[in-house]
């Protein structure tokens, strides 16, 4: 009998704790509906901190600052929420519309087989492509068996390339679920919130042209390479060591950006 209280209770809370959120998600939709963006974005990011985030909650906050104006953080959560779910078209359809307003956009140096290996690997969520993975290895099985089992020849040749095709398929399969999976998982990837950062050649403000780097504005996307404390800097107690291609490196502020 008290197990059975005990689950009773968690059950409500965990009802209520539900229902409030929903109320939360739909007070903040009516404020975003009303122009009350302000407010709206309050009441998304309370949702995200108290009951955790998912795509569709990161796009709704992207949605919200790209209204505000501030492209940078718009950018931000826009990507969050693709690296939660890599197959959410309208947050992808919104990222790349943003995007294309803002100065420093890498994806125009990107090769046509960057973009068309991106598009593959965003296709399905890794989750996605380790079933397909499955299914594949499963299929190669049947193949297996089939070339065993069966004394047709021409069934056995089938089952014989057939295999063979499965096999390369599920390699191929089994690669871009790994590359999927650590883009997820990566942490070194960040956006610009800053109007516009002037970088240095070394981890402090540049004293001259000979340290000044090169310039990056609101809602470029960079990878941190590297971190270093500054406790002499009360402005900038901490650098980042970033690059935004093979060529660019320098080092920022670390106040100026935020991880995806």
């Amino acid at each position: 009998m008290k197990n059975l209280l005990t689950l009773l209770v968690a059950l409500t809370f965990t009802f209520g704790l539900s229902a409030q959120t929903e109320n939360l998600i739909q007070q903040a939709d009516e404020a975003y509906m009303n122009d009350k963006f302000e407010e709206a974005l309050e009441l998304y990011l309370r949702v995200a901190d108290e009951n955790g985030s998912s795509s569709q909650l990161y796009y709704n906050i992207g949605n919200t600052y790209y209204r505000m104006g501030e492209l940078g953080k718009s950018i931000l959560y826009y990507r969050r929420a693709l690296k939660l779910d890599p197959t959410n078209q309208d947050a992808r359809a919104n990222l790349t519309f943003v995007e294309e307003k803002t100065i420093d956009r890498q994806d125009e140096n990107k090769t046509l087989s960057q973009k068309v290996a991106e598009s593959v690997i965003f296709s399905m969520t890794p989750n996605g492509w380790s079933v397909t993975a499955l299914i594949l290895f499963v299929v190669l099985l049947g193949c297996i068996g089939a070339y065993v089992l069966i004394d047709d020849v021409k069934f056995r040749k089938l089952s014989f390339f057939g295999g063979i095709v499965v096999l390369v398929l599920d390699v191929l399969v089994l690669i871009v679920a790994f590359k999927s999976s650590a883009l997820v998982r990566d942490n070194r990837e960040a956006i610009v919130i800053e109007p516009m950062v002037q970088l240095s050649t070394v981890p402090r403000l540049p004293k001259d042209k000979s340290e000044q780097a090169f310039t990056l504005h609101e809602g470029a996307h960079l990878e941190i390479i590297d971190s270093l404390s500054v406790p002499s800097d009360s402005l900038n107690p901490k650098w980042l060591e970033i690059k935004v291609d093979d060529v660019h490196r320098a080092w920022l502020p670390a106040k100026t950006v935020e991880r995806i």
